[in-house]
Order: structure tokens, then C-alpha cells, then sequence
């Protein structure tokens, strides 16, 4: 259909804070006319809805939403701010604009499915049309499956079977809209929940929406931390895009060094927030002529471990909180608040360890090899449970989304899909002594002077030792469980048969 100024579509922004490579929006565009709403969301009596922003990633939405609204605007694309339970909030909107469809981006955690799915549901009573588009993943999760499976479980024979796909053609920015009348969008910011961007609350903490915004009254945390190292929104992560090759080159040799600031692409929360698409990040790398064949590939499996990270947490609900693999559910973790306290701040005495957690405090970012060696130590030489960990990071990460956070936290923890073997405990001094060396990340990051440095907290193994007893405790009671299971199942047959 070509664009008529006509029709009026609400699209609703989540994960997705940009205007090129965007169905939805584009869609939109081509029916008519666009009115864009962003809610802060709060979950409803149910826990429906998307796990709540954490510290780092609030200040991130902030930021990013800011220059959202900017381009926008230059489109003529007015964009309201709201905060609330959506399933109120949206049929409200629509109500006030007169809106005869709205359109967004699909999102795939079970629980913000099923919030859509009731959405979409009264909507649809309310004789509007409802349009949810791709535009977060590649692989859209239910078109994948082994044979006689309904998801895959191992990564390799995920990404064999779903790396040659096409994925269709990066989508440019729609032209500009004719100005919608004020009073319109005047009318609808008179909804209960919408608000403005300050009043959103993200800055202060405040937990949906305060309609005032009070960043002033508490400590700007963020000011001299995190704000130092990102810029956020599209417009930087357009150069970021532009200077792809700068991340991709030497990947496959290098990916592993935390202290060399090109081992990565620090791309993690562009596609976090959906800044960049992941479409226009694979289409990048397959046309970037500048680096080598093995780099590239090895960039581009990287994204594809995304992808099945949002395959595992579409098929599993919980997956933050609940181990995918069951008899985990047995394993003895210890409580140790004081431990974990050594380990949040960085003072456990080992210098990667504590280097790493002073980073992420920082910059609300760590390097993958660091996060995998944080991560084992916690959850293997101190026992605590890979949950303790995923929370932290949850909150500190800028990066951090409901997918490749607690999915990599099983991961290390051994607990999940396709998950590292228990027995293998990262040793933080070998990794230390074969990824920095020269000891540069260390010295970058460590939060106190080498000579100041704590007593370690653990023997590392002695603690790798008691790791791998919890793990036998672990199998005995499931295997116990298990035989416990088959008893009473036994008896339950019995007494159906004799009945």
C-alpha cells in the first residue's frame, strides 16, 4: 500500500531504539502516518511482562531513548513516554489517538509473549489490527528444531543448521511523515501513565514513572562511571558500524586478550537495545573486505551464540532463576553473604578476579574471558549459587539482557544447555598468566595497589576440590531422586493394576 497520511499506527518501541532496519516501523510508515510510544514497564499480578531494566541498563535506556526521540522527531514522528503495566496503558493510547492499528517488535522471553499475546487480544476486540514484526533475532526460535525435537539443545548443530540462511535485505530509514495535529498528542499525554522522559524515573531508581524527575535527589552514580566510557544511541553506534573491521580483525586470535581494547567489537549493548539490528551487524561483516576469512567467521559465530541464547529462553520460562538442566536443582550451593560481598566489591585477592569486577563497576561492561573466570570462581571455588551472580551482573551490565545473561551464567555454572563440564574450574591465576601476561589489564583495572593487595579469600584448590565433592553430593541426590521417582511409580501401577 502506498503511504496515504492517512491511516494512524501506533507503533511501540521496546528493545528496538532505532529507525533504519525497523519492519515495524517501516510498515507503519506505509500505511500512513505514525504515533511511536516507549513504556517503562512494570510487571503485572501475574509476572507478565520483561524483567525489569537493571542499574546500568536504566541509565542506558535513558541516554539511548533521548536520541531516539531526536530522530523522531526529524522523521515527524512524535514519541510519547509511559510507565506502567502496558496491558492498561497501550488500549488506553489507542483509545485517546484513534489509532486503527498498532505494530511492534516481537520479543521472545515466555513471559513478555505471553503479556503480547493478551495485548494483542483485546486490541483485536477493540476492532484494531495488530502487527508484531522480527526485528531482534535472526532466527525467529520456533523455526528451528532437530528432528523429532521441538528446539536444539547443543549449539553446534543449531548453528549448522540455521547459519546459511537468508536473512532478507537491511531495511533503510522511512522519509519523513507530514505533521501530526498537536492537540492530538497534547490529548493523549493526558493518559495517567504517560509522562516524559525524566519522569520515566530511570536516572533516580524510582520504580515506574514519578512525573518529576529526581535524579538530584540521590547520588548520580552513573556520572562518574559508566557515562565516561558509552555513548549511547544510533548515532554512535552508526560509527561503531562503520568501523566494524576495527573489532572483526584478528578476532579469532585475539578475542581472548582483555587488555588489548580491540578484542571485541563492544558491540553487546547496541544489540541490548536494539540500536543496531542484527541483521545490519551481519550484513556488515559479510561485506567488510578487510580482515581475514577466520575472523570473520569467527565474529560472525559469536553473533549466532546470541541467537541461541534467545532459542534456549524462548523454549524455557524462568530461565533467570530455574537451571535448565534438572538435577541442579539438588546441588548443595552455600549461602555465604561475605563471600559474596568479597566478590561484588573485587576483594577477593585474586588479581584478575577483583581487576575484572573493578572493571565492570566502572563501565558497566567486562571482557567474555574475564566474565567466564568471575563467574566460575563464584559459583565453583565459592560455592554461591550462579543466581547471586546473575543478579549482579543483571544490575551492573549495560549489556545485560534476558537471554545471554543468565543462559551464559548456566553455562559456566554447568547447569545449563550445552554447558561447560562441571569439573572444568577456570584457575584465575593460570588464565591470568596466559591471557595478560604482561599484566596490562590487571594493572589497568585492579582496584588497589599490588602491595595493598587482600589475603585471598579461598585456596583455590582446596575450593576447586570441594567443587567437585558438591558435584558428586549433587549427582548421588538426583540419582537418588531418580530411583525414589521409580519407586513410587512402581507402587502407583501396582495399586492400579490390583484395583
Amino acid at each position: 500500500m502506498g503511504t496515504t497520511d492517512e491511516d494512524l499506527t501506533l507503533v511501540w518501541f521496546r528493545d528496538d531504539l532505532r529507525v533504519s532496519d525497523h519492519a515495524a516501523l517501516t510498515a507503519a510508515r506505509a500505511d500512513g502516518r505514525v504515533i511511536a510510544v516507549w513504556i517503562r514497564e512494570a510487571r503485572d499480578s501475574q509476572g507478565l511482562g520483561p524483567r525489569p531494566l537493571g542499574g546500568a541498563s536504566r541509565w542506558w535506556a535513558h541516554e539511548s531513548l533521548a536520541i531516539l526521540h531526536q530522530e523522531l522527531s526529524d522523521l515527524g514522528i512524535p514519541l510519547l513516554f509511559a510507565a506502567g503495566e502496558a496491558a492498561a496503558i497501550i488500549p488506553q493510547l489507542t483509545g485517546s489517538l484513534g489509532v486503527g492499528a498498532v505494530r511492534w517488535s516481537r520479543r521472545y522471553a515466555p513471559a513478555s509473549r505471553a503479556l503480547d499475546s493478551q495485548i494483542k487480544t483485546v486490541l483485536h476486540e477493540q476492532g484494531l489490527a495488530v502487527h508484531s514484526h522480527t526485528g531482534s533475532l535472526l532466527v525467529e526460535p520456533w523455526t528451528a528444531a532437530p528432528q523429532g525435537g521441538d528446539h536444539y539443545k547443543v549449539f553446534t548443530p543449531f548453528w549448522k543448521a540455521v547459519s546459511g540462511r537468508e536473512v532478507g535485505d537491511v531495511l533503510p530509514t522511512p522519509e519523513p511523515q507530514s505533521p501530526i495535529d498537536r492537540s492530538l498528542v497534547e490529548s493523549a499525554r493526558d493518559c495517567t501513565a504517560v509522562t516524559d522522559l525524566d519522569g520515566l524515573g530511570l536516572l533516580d531508581g524510582t520504580g515506574t514513572g514519578s512525573g518529576h524527575f529526581a535524579a538530584v535527589h540521590g547520588p548520580r552514580w552513573w556520572q562518574d562511571t559508566i557515562a565516561c566510557h558509552w555513548l549511547p544511541g544510533t548515532r554512535a553506534a552508526a560509527d561503531q558500524l562503520d568501523d566494524l573491521a576495527v573489532g572483526i580483525d584478528g578476532y579469532s586470535s585475539t578475542r581472548d586478550v582483555p587488555s588489548d581494547a580491540n578484542s571485541t567489537s563492544r558491540l553487546s549493548p547496541r544489540l541490548r537495545f536494539g540500536e543496531l539490528s542484527p541483521r545490519q551487524l551481519l550484513h556488515a561483516a559479510q561485506t567488510t573486505r578487510s580482515v581475514t576469512p577466520d575472523d570473520r567467521a569467527a565474529w560472525v559465530r559469536q553473533l549466532y551464540w546470541r541467537e541461541f541464547s534467545w532459542h534456549l529462553t524462548y523454549h524455557y520460562p524462568d530461565i533467570d532463576y530455574t537451571p535448565i538442566r534438572r538435577e541442579f536443582r539438588n546441588f548443595p550451593y552455600e549461602d555465604d553473604d561475605e563471600a559474596l560481598a568479597h566478590w561484588r566489591s573485587g576483594a577477593t585477592g585474586y588479581p584478575l578476579i577483583d581487576a575484572g569486577m573493578a572493571q565492570l563497576w566502572e563501565t558497566g561492561w567486562m571482557h567474555n574471558r574475564v566474565r567466564m573466570v568471575t563467574a566460575s570462581f563464584l559459583t565453583k571455588n565459592l560455592l554461591q549459587h550462579w543466581w547471586c551472580g546473575e543478579q549482579w551482573f543483571w544490575d551492573a551490565l549495560v549489556d545485560a539482557d534476558e537471554a545471554n545473561n543468565p543462559v551464559s551464567w548456566q553455562w559456566v555454572a554447568g547447569s545449563g544447555a550445552d554447558a561447560a563440564p562441571y569439573f572444568r574450574v577456570f584457575n584465575p591465576e593460570r588464565q591470568r598468566e596466559r591471557f595478560d601476561p604482561d599484566g596490562a589489564y590487571v594493572d589497568d583495572w585492579l582496584p588497589y595497589p599490588p602491595a595493598a593487595a587482600p589475603a585471598p579469600i579461598v585456596d583455590l584448590a582446596d575450593s576447586r576440590q570441594a567443587a567437585l565433592s558438591a558435584y558428586d553430593r549433587m549427582k548421588n541426590m538426583s540419582a537418588g531422586a531418580v530411583s525414589a521417582e521409580t519407586v513410587s511409580a512402581g507402587d502407583d501401577d501396582t495399586k492400579a493394576v490390583r484395583s
